[in-house]
């Protein structure tokens, strides 16, 4: 037995058969490696227990360490769709990549080492800190806002080091590959998405060189001797990805012409299914319109269609999470349109696997939870003492305050935007407030010390309004000077 496993949806275990076993856990390794320990032969250097079955205090020298990293993705408008920019000397020395994706504006990433985790929280002052870098690549008229951040995560870079190699060896970013020599199990970590085929090769290679037991025997009849064959070798250089068969640069004009799919939509069918979106299409109801004839959107303004659903429910996919962070990348792209589609998604499942109305209620609460661990136009409650104003919000928030247009800010237009915040101040709490703003006690406040005021960390009854009721979500503050009518505020 190679693998003992849980199926985590129906609670059943079963077992792999294999000769031999690579962990391939990315920054969860040394997880697997735990339960390679506890498995361990007892009396195994690795085992934890001597051959009397008494604990012997092994304790499991790391393999990765891991680093998150977070993006944030912004509206398509902020960058040319085929040209992005690499910042490699931000504010803090650290790189960050602006570069067109799927429609939309990619931004990463930050660098923090910790543990990892399996769901995407993205911290909120990291979201800041790549909001603030982003506005020096732009034109000064274009306002970048919180709100416009449509899906944030996180991810985690596993920095990997050989635990059997010797003493003072470096952790890198590029693949580590180790044989524990006790149990015979190979990890491979490290490396990154653009190198995967690589190190599968790598891996691979390593493991048939080192057993003898995949070389074969050839009986020469004619010498009346046998010769061993050589040991083979990982085909990836020679394999073409699934739904390479049958691809060609003409494939969404015909996917077009047959099926009356709109053009961005077979483009989209093509470059993710390749030669087999013939199988995809063929899932495809009619809309109901003269045009698009086939291919109903799960979202407007993004090219996933029901189709997929069912197409991934017939190559198991088993939730709703997978659906969208997986065989689409719509909750990677939009929070927001990814929680919207939920429920159908949830039907279509629902028909083509036969889920109850419990097991359907389930995913979806499940599916919510998940999303929630995005990042997007609002930032979490938790996360509001961190929220740093940019400075396009804080040119909003200054000039909703500044009644008069002077360009500062005095006293009574504090005291008044306090009140309309629902949190009014007495003269002495006024005072002190105004007090703490004016750097410079020339008695009135510019920009850039209500900047450095709010931006400070110590918390006041005013500065929390601000943070609760501002646009955080990214809406326009609503004033009688802005709408003529009302004098609410909205946030």
């Amino acid at each position: 037995v190679g693998v003992k496993a849980l199926d985590r949806i129906s609670g059943k275990d079963f077992e792999v058969y294999a000769k031999k076993v690579i962990f391939a856990g990315g920054p969860f390794t040394d997880g697997l490696r735990e339960l390679e320990l506890t498995a361990a032969p007892t009396g195994s250097s690795i085992s934890g227990k001597d051959d009397n079955n008494n604990n012997n205090n092994t304790e499991l020298q790391k393999a990765v360490h891991g680093a998150s990293g977070s993006h944030i993705v912004l509206p398509g408008y902020y960058a040319p769709n085929h040209m992005g920019l690499l910042d490699y000397n931000t504010s803090d020395g650290r790189f960050l990549f602006f570069l067109p994706w799927q429609g939309s504006v990619i931004v990463g990433t930050t660098d923090k080492k910790c543990e990892a985790e399996t769901l995407p929280y993205p911290p909120e002052d990291e979201i800041q800190w790549m909001l603030k870098e982003c506005e020096k690549y732009l034109s000064h008229n274009l306002k970048v806002r919180r709100s416009d951040v449509l899906s944030a995560w996180r991810g985690w870079r596993p920095l990997a080091a050989d635990p059997n190699a010797p003493p003072g060896g470096q952790v890198s970013r590029d693949h580590v590959i180790s044989t524990n020599p006790d149990t015979g199990v190979t990890f491979i970590a490290g490396g990154k998405w653009t190198t995967w085929r690589e190190m599968a090769q790598d891996v691979l290679d390593k493991v048939l060189s080192e057993n003898n037991e995949y070389a074969t025997e050839d009986h020469d009849n004619s010498k009346g001797k046998s010769k061993s064959s050589p040991i083979p070798k990982c085909n990836t250089l020679h394999l073409s990805l699934h739904g390479g068969k049958g691809w060609s640069e003409s494939l969404p004009v015909q996917v077009i012409q047959k099926y009356g799919i709109e053009q961005t939509v077979a483009e989209h069918l093509v470059r993710t299914y390749g030669g087999r979106v013939w199988e995809v299409v063929e899932l495809c109801r009619p809309t109901g319109k003269r045009w698009p004839r086939h291919g109903i959107l799960l979202s407007q303004h993004f090219p996933y269609i029901e189709a997929e659903v069912r197409f991934a429910c017939r190559e198991y996919a088993c939730t709703i999470e997978d659906i969208l962070s997986r065989r689409t990348r719509l909750a990677f792209l939009n929070r927001d349109a990814a929680e919207e589609v939920i429920p159908r998604v949830a039907d279509i499942m629902a028909e083509e696997l036969g889920w109850s109305r419990k097991t359907k209620a389930e995913q979806i609460r499940a599916a919510r939870e998940y999303l929630a661990s995005y990042g997007g136009r609002i930032p979490h409650e938790d996360d509001l003492e961190v929220r740093l104003l940019t400075h396009e919000d804080a040119m909003d928030v200054f000039r909703d305050i500044d009644t008069d247009g002077s360009g500062f800010l005095d006293q009574q237009e504090i005291k008044d935007m306090a009140t309309r915040l629902g949190r009014p101040l007495s003269e002495e709490q006024l005072k002190s407030l105004f007090d703490t703003m004016d750097k410079d006690r020339n008695g009135r406040i510019d920009v850039e010390e209500f900047i450095d005021w709010y931006n400070d960390g110590a918390e006041t009854i005013f500065k929390g309004g601000l943070q609760r009721k501002m646009t955080v979500g990214g809406e326009k503050w609503l004033t009688t000077r802005k709408k003529g009518g009302g004098g609410s505020f909205l946030g």
